[in-house]
């Protein structure tokens, strides 16, 4: 750039004839502002002499704003193995989401060398045993290169990032609203929302019709104690549960020590989830797959979200269209400490699950 002469004359560097061509990337650069949610403002707009972003791999816009939904885990057994759980149906998921959305899959070999040596180079960021914490690891999959006219990314790139941290309160039970994606018509009455959540913000959102279309603000919503979401899918015979925004919808029936296990679908997005229904039927419960009506909720005792990074996360109430309290109950903790057990190697790994990191899985690719 020539502070000199503005505006300059073009590049004389770039063949302008058969620009569309070019699978080329150029030297410009960029402007950058970062909203601060501590002091509710953005910053002043920086330049960047570069067109790269510098960004963590955990980053929300990275991870959820792309084909793969949900993260693995690893753990460190009393016998000082590292175990990581179910890392082959992960693949799957990957491969699957992947190519929903038009993309070059990952095969499952390199997946799994991939998501091995991440581990195995940071090995000593796996937690010791009987904690709460746990070491993520995170892929994902995205173009990193600029697209050409009429076609896809030249290129992909599959990252695997790992960090420890603490399964997302295992034990204190969150407050959820539920979300719809139909139309004004959808919303309730003034009269149905004040019974259900005696908040006047919510009785005004709701008559706004923010219910409906889902546009809630989140920060509003976390600070009237709601930490979780709630989708519903809306059809002509009904509204249906679809799942939490960050995490799977699973729900407890428990009648004189006797459980189901209730499931919108399965296989779902979370393997949590999938794994919540092999235990249950080891444990002898009934398991139920399929619609869940949003008015059978006051037929649950208890509701979870699932996700490897809420685990299994009781919900305390759902806002809208019951005040129930689901608090945690049996069924929560029995399948917690069953997972919990597989995870730690603790138990017999009958649908082998689990698998063990080795010495020679730190070698150089």
């Amino acid at each position: 750039m020539n502070s000199d002469i503005f505006p300059e004359p073009p590049s004389d560097t770039i063949d302008w004839s058969s620009l569309g061509s070019q699978g080329v990337e150029f030297p410009t650069s960029h402007v950058e502002c970062t909203y601060s949610p501590t002091t509710s403002s953005w910053s002043a707009p920086t330049v960047i002499n570069n067109p790269n972003l510098q960004i963590n791999g955990f980053a929300v816009g990275l991870n959820y704003g792309g084909p793969y939904y949900e993260s693995l885990t690893a753990r460190r057994t009393r016998d000082d193995r590292i175990l990581l759980f179910r890392p082959h149906d992960h693949a799957r998921h990957l491969a699957d989401a992947a190519a929903a959305v038009g993309m070059t899959a990952v095969p499952e070999h390199i997946f799994l060398e991939c998501v091995r040596k991440a581990v195995a180079i940071n090995n000593s960021y796996v937690p010791p045993p009987q904690t709460d914490a746990v070491l993520y690891i995170r892929p994902f999959l995205f173009g990193p290169s600029v697209p050409r006219i009429r076609d896809s990314p030249a290129q992909y790139t599959f990252c695997v990032f790992v960090r420890p941290g603490v399964v997302y309160p295992r034990t204190a039970a969150q407050n959820t609203i539920v979300l719809g994606d139909g139309g004004a018509d959808d919303v309730p009455t003034a009269a149905e929302t004040r019974k259900c959540s005696r908040t006047e913000i919510w009785d005004e959102g709701w008559k706004r019709g923010l219910g409906g279309t889902g546009q809630i603000d989140g920060r509003q919503a976390e600070r009237d104690g709601y930490t979780m979401k709630l989708q519903l899918e809306n059809t002509r015979h009904g509204s249906f549960i679809n799942g939490f925004t960050a995490s799977a919808f699973i729900g407890v029936q428990e009648e004189h020590g006797r459980f189901t296990l209730m499931v919108p679908r399965h296989p779902s997005r979370s393997i949590i989830s999938d794994s919540c229904v092999a235990i249950a039927i080891q444990l002898g419960w009934k398991v139920k797959i399929g619609p869940i009506s949003v008015d059978d909720i006051d037929t649950l005792s208890e509701v979870i979200g699932t996700s490897t990074w809420h685990w299994l996360l009781p919900i305390r109430l759902i806002f809208c269209p019951s005040a129930r309290q689901t608090v945690a109950g049996p069924g929560c903790r029995l399948l917690r400490i069953a997972i919990g057990k597989i995870m730690g190697g603790e138990v017999s790994d009958i649908w082998q699950w689990c698998v063990p990191l080795m010495k020679a899985d730190q070698s150089p690719g």
